[in-house]
């Protein structure tokens, strides 16, 4: 048997290389089938078994299909390590976004956060006093006043008027007005203990809430205190004003247990100091006087009073002594008061008048005539022009003719059927007598009430468009049986006449009245001997039995 050769020496070395090779491609193939759960060829791990002499012909066949697995095995790992890469940056991006988006989620918070907190404060501060506005001061004070119960103190619910208010913001103008307000506030403000609280009620109402340990000797001199300091100089825009507050006092628990019960309690003695005169204070007593009571409901119920529309009118017959027939009207307003029942005009004109409410109320009584004059219509009677009361201010003001004229349209009226009734202080304002003109020209007739009270005269006629003028029934009550008993009337008719005016006596009460004023010329009268102011239902009626008796007399 021959010997074995050895095999070359270059097929050593191959063997060799290829050995190296190969076991080091069994590491890494079997490492990455470890890796990858696969199983491994069987015919491989045979032969990397074997000796090495007698593989080197078989490995030779499976080289190939070895490099080529190894390299499909690499290029796997190779993309499967790119896609994770890929797949981490994509993540750690989304992840990068993440954050930027709830950091900027958490910005966004903050700052509705801020907005609400500014928002909730502008809810609750009245911009232009700084001070709480109402309806924060009265959750706030609700909760401080059940403290102070529970803790059995006395807490002071303190209302706060300025006097001549109006007249400073009118003749000054709303800028100073609003910084007459503003340092108000401030000394209000500064006035306060750490426990108190201090809102602005609206116009130039303040309310203030005492809290803490109080006795009525404190709530007194702090009330006193307040009053001289807010009657103190105010210089505003270089001129000096000096004003002084009324203030009204009610305590808890004697005065009311409830916030609505003080601040009504207070509010009325507040009303009761101002009564008295300027700068005064007043405690909250029931002995308060009951008109002057009233006189506080009342005021605090006009708004309430033309929402409901609670006021209502009644006519009273002007009646033409030439044809003894009626021709027009005079609308007289009434408050058809829910608690006081049925109202006159001397009742609350004069408080109308003092709150401003007088504006509102005007509109609202031209605009119940002149629907009341589309009622009569669509019900085919003949209607009657219509007289309202306009007070002067209501004149003055820019967008007055505007209004009615809005106001015509909506009820489809006629400016010749309402007629406007005007006092002489109206004639001495040069922008009531310009908006006369305007009214004038639109076809409104005007007449001239109440003459022979002021101080116009006959001097100040010619320069306003009137139709009548209304003798006042304080120089027709003078009339008795003689015709020399009123010379002022028969001189006042004449030179009425003179002007081409027509002349109307209001206040007639008897037979003799009548007599004379037709005698001395007067065109029309009005009076309660010819009939008396009556509701609108009770019209029609009244002028069919008045003209039935006249054309029987």
């Amino acid at each position: 048997m021959a010997p074995i050769q050895p095999p070359p020496t270059n097929h050593v070395r191959y063997a060799t290389i290829l050995l190296g090779v190969l076991i080091v491609g069994f590491i890494w193939s079997s490492f990455l089938y470890q890796v990858l759960s696969l199983r491994q060829d069987p015919a491989y791990i045979e032969l990397t078994t074997r000796d090495i002499p007698g593989i080197v012909a078989p490995l030779q066949a499976l080289q190939f299909r070895q490099l080529i697995l190894n390299l499909l095995m690499t290029l796997l790992v190779t993309a499967i390590t790119f896609w994770l890469k890929r797949s981490l940056s994509s993540q750690q991006a989304a992840f990068q976004a993440l954050q930027a988006s709830q950091k900027a989620n958490a910005e966004l918070i903050e700052r509705l956060e801020t907005e609400h907190a500014r928002s909730s404060r502008a809810a609750a501060i009245d911009h232009l006093s700084g001070l709480l506005n109402r309806r924060q001061f009265i959750d706030l004070a609700n909760s401080l006043l059940t403290e102070q119960r529970r803790q059995r103190r006395l807490s002071a619910l303190i209302f706060i008027d300025l006097d001549r208010f109006k007249a400073i913001n009118d003749s000054l103008g709303h800028q100073v007005g609003d910084q007459l307000l503003q340092a108000v506030a401030g000394r209000i403000q500064r006035s306060l203990g750490k426990e108190d609280l201090a809102a602005r009620f609206g116009g130039d109402e303040f309310v203030v809430m005492l809290a803490g340990d109080q006795t009525e000797g404190s709530i007194e001199s702090w009330v006193v205190g307040l009053s001289q300091k807010l009657s103190s100089t105010y210089e505003l825009d270089g001129v000096e004003i000096n004003n002084s507050p009324s203030i009204g006092i009610a305590i808890c628990p004697r005065d009311g247990q409830s916030l609505e019960d003080l601040i009504q309690g207070a509010d009325a003695a507040m009303y009761s100091a101002k009564q008295a005169g300027r700068g005064q204070y007043r405690f909250f007593d029931q002995s308060l006087n009951r008109k002057d009571v009233e006189s506080f409901l009342l005021e605090q119920s006009f708004a309430d009073g033309l929402g409901n529309r609670e006021f209502v009118l009644h006519y009273q017959p002007q009646v033409d002594l030439e044809t003894m027939r009626v021709t027009s009207v005079e609308a007289l307003v009434r408050w058809q008061h829910p608690e006081f029942g049925l109202l006159y005009p001397d009742r609350f004109i004069g408080l109308a008048e003092s709150s401003g409410f007088v504006i509102p109320l005007g509109l609202e009584v031209i605009r119940l005539a002149c629907e009341q004059v589309g009622q009569w219509r669509k019900a085919g009677l003949e209607p009657v022009p219509v007289a309202v009361n306009v007070s002067p201010h209501q004149l003055a003001r820019p967008e007055f003719p505007g209004q009615v004229a809005e106001i015509l349209e909506a009820c489809q009226v006629s400016p010749g059927m309402l007629e406007m009734e005007i006092t002489e202080t109206a004639m001495l304002d040069k922008q009531a007598v310009v908006h006369l003109h305007e009214l004038s020209k639109a076809g409104i007739r005007l007449a001239l009430d109440d003459f022979g009270t002021g101080y116009a005269g006959f001097a100040h006629l010619e320069a306003v468009p009137v139709d009548k003028l209304k003798i006042d029934r304080s120089l027709i009550s003078t009339i008795c049986n003689s015709h020399d008993d009123s010379p002022i009337v028969s001189s006042t008719i004449i030179l009425a006449k003179r002007m081409a005016l027509k002349v109307v006596a209001e206040g007639v009460e008897t037979r003799d009245q009548v007599v004379h004023l037709k005698v001395a010329g007067c065109d029309m009268v009005q009076g309660y001997h010819l009939g008396r102011p009556m509701p609108a239902e009770d019209l029609p009626g009244f002028l069919e039995h008045f003209h039935r008796l006249e054309s029987v007399a």
